[in-house]
Order: C-alpha cells, then structure tokens, then sequence
C-alpha cells in the first residue's frame, strides 16, 4: 500500500525558487507508491500547480500556537490531528522551518513523521517548537549548515537533499529572441531571479554598465517577478535600466511561465547572488547547456564543483563578476564547451530518478514496519 504524504507551503505563489522545488519534488515521486496531498491554506498559483498534477488539494488554515493561549493552542492542535487522521497522513513534509505551527504539533501528538524543509538559512531558536517535534530536518545542500545560526541544535536530525528540476524539460528550450526583441547576433547575458537585492540585481547593472561598451551585440535579460517586499529596490533598478548609457541593453522580462525557452534564448547565464541554498535557476541553466557565471556561495559551489563546469566568483565582487563575464563573452565558441560539460555533470549528480530514490528511501525509513497503518487508524 502506498505512503499518504501531506505538503504543505505557506505562499500560494509559483514564481520562485522554493515552490518550484517543491513541485520539483512531487514530480519526482512513483505515484505508484508514494500518494502526495498538499494542504492549502489559500488558493494560488502553486495550488493551481499542483491541482493539474493530480495532487490531493486538502483545505484547511495552518496557524501559530502560543504558549500565552493555551487553550486556543490546544484545540488548533487538536484540529490539525483530526485533519491528519481523517485522510489518513503517514508523512507530513512542511517547506520551511516555520514557528510552532498547530499542523506540525498536531502530527507530533499522533506520532506521525514530520520532515521540515529550510530552503533557506534561519537560524535555529530554542523556543522553536517546530524544530524540536521534526524527526528530520532537510537541508538543500551540504553547504547550507554552515550558513545557519545554531546549527547544532539540529545538526543530529538533518540529512541534504538537493533541489530538484525538470532537466529534461530545460534541454527541450526553443529560442523566442524574435518575442523577446532580441535579434539573432545578440550576444545575450541572463538571469532568471526574483528582482531584489539578495539575487545581486544592482551587482548585474553594475557589470552591464561596464560590459556594454566593449561589446556592441551585448544584451542583458532578467526573467523573474519582483521580490517580496522588493517593490521600492526593484523600481529603482528598473528606472536606472532607463539610463541612457545602457541603451536600452538591459531588460527586465518579469514573471515567465516559459523558462525553458527564455534559457534557450540566452548565450550566458549570470547570477550575482549574496546568498543562497540550492538556486533551482543554477540546475537549470546548466541543464539547458549554457556556460554559467554565478557566485560562490552555498549550493552554487555543489553544482559547478570543478572550474571547468563553469565560473564561480566571490559574493559581491563586481571586478570579478566582469572579468569572469568577459571571459566568457570573449570565447571562440562563447562557453558552449563548459556549457555541455556542465549540463552532462547535473545530469549524472540531480537528475529526478536520484531525488526520487533519496526522499522515498527517507519516507519509508521514517515511518518504519508501521508505514501503511500510522496516522491512518482510529486509536483506541
């Protein structure tokens, strides 16, 4: 009998990093064994995402508990066990560390496995309820304890299980320059990242100001929606954008459902970051082939692990990012060779049958002989 695993994101939205890898994940699994339901707390895009792969779409509010409140916390703990009981959840796997929520503790109290998923680096507080009712705590690559605060409060209970992406689906791309405006002897530097300070947006200008002049084909593109609570940092670089010395060079696509094909359109990918877990852009930039210049940090430094799958430069250094771009541009065959050996090396390291074996062997581990009847019967 198969695994009933409960999801659950807290953002209904379907334009970043962490829900696609979510979505990436559910993709990977053998439906045959493992049965996904999502509990949705609003309606979205990622609900509508996951709804059109025949995922269970489970209504209900997820919310905090406090200890100020104990009876309230009581019955929306009490709530969250009658939910997991009532569709009989084996698995609960949260995407986030998350704050004493009354889902996570509601599985605690019926002894159903809770995996927590940090897509990025929170650190670890002792009041963290969450933390502690977990039986694993996944991280997105090895690098990322490094990045996390208090990290040996959790450090027995973490396993990495990198992000996954549709690499075939990525290979597949067809070039839309004409839609993009773009003309076939564009030299063409993209990204595809939220537009907000964290992904080095301002870092990409930077380079682009001083790129554009020496090489006169030269376009940069920036597929993603504008970050959270990014809106004033993401007008000013769209309005600096506007400034005559980048000829109108630099441009800012927005949110795409088509990154298969933007990817394909692109001679370069670029991504300035400060900081990151496993950014699924990177594995599919390097899926699609393309030679990628990003930042050393965290996750990037796991997908290009050798020089010659790619370019990877200190955080922050706009000396650097330029040289390495310039590099790049200046190339006979402009990267393609590292390209292809960088899109060989994700295939062989983060491909879905990889991630597939890896959360379905953590899924059975967790829930043991007890795995087809746990959280499904009735206690006495």
């Amino acid at each position: 009998m198969s695994l009933r695993v409960l999801y659950h994101y807290s953002t209904p939205q379907f334009n970043t990093g962490s829900p696609k890898a979510l979505v990436g994940l559910i993709d990977a699994l053998d439906r045959s064994c493992i049965e996904p339901l999502f509990l949705a707390s609003s309606d979205g895009p990622l609900v509508d995402a996951l709804a059109e792969r025949g995922v269970g779409i489970v209504r209900g509010p997820v919310a905090s508990v406090s200890y100020r409140r104990p009876l309230v916390a009581l019955r929306q703990i009490g709530r969250q066990a009658s939910l997991l009981r009532s569709h009989r959840v084996d698995v609960v796997h949260v995407n986030e560390l998350g704050w004493n929520t009354d889902l996570v503790l509601g599985a605690w109290t019926r002894g159903i496995p809770v995996i927590l998923h940090m897509q990025n680096s929170e650190p670890i507080e002792v009041r963290n309820l969450n933390r502690v009712a977990a039986r694993k705590i996944l991280l997105v690559s090895e690098a990322q304890a490094a990045d996390i605060a208090h990290f040996e409060r959790i450090r027995h209970k973490c396993a990495v299980l990198n992000n996954p992406a549709d690499l075939a689906a990525c290979s597949r791309g067809r070039s839309i320059r004409p839609a993009l405006g773009l003309a076939h002897d564009h030299l063409v530097v993209g990204t595809v990242a939220q537009v907000c300070r964290r992904k080095g947006i301002d870092l990409l200008l930077d380079v682009a100001r001083i790129l554009l002049p020496e090489f006169p084909r030269l376009v940069f593109v920036i597929a993603g929606p504008v970050g959270h609570q990014e809106d004033a940092f993401a007008e000013r670089m769209m309005q600096l954008a506007q400034d005559p010395a980048f000829d109108g060079r630099v441009r800012f696509l927005g949110p795409r459902g088509d990154v298969p094909d933007v990817l394909a359109s692109t001679d370069v990918f670029f991504l300035p970051t400060r900081a990151e877990g496993f950014p699924v852009a990177v594995l599919e930039a390097m899926a699609a082939g393309l030679p990628v210049v990003a930042s050393d940090v965290s996750g990037i430094h796991e997908m290009i692990a050798a020089p010659e799958l790619g370019w990877r430069v200190p955080p922050d250094s706009l000396e650097g990012f330029t040289a390495a771009l310039r590099t790049v541009l200046r190339l006979p065959d402009r990267g393609k060779a590292v390209g292809e050996r960088g899109r060989r090396s994700v295939y062989r390291r983060f491909d879905s049958a990889t991630v597939r074996r890896k959360l379905e062997a953590l899924y059975r581990g967790l829930c043991g002989p007890a795995a087809t009847t746990r959280g499904r019967t009735a206690p006495a």
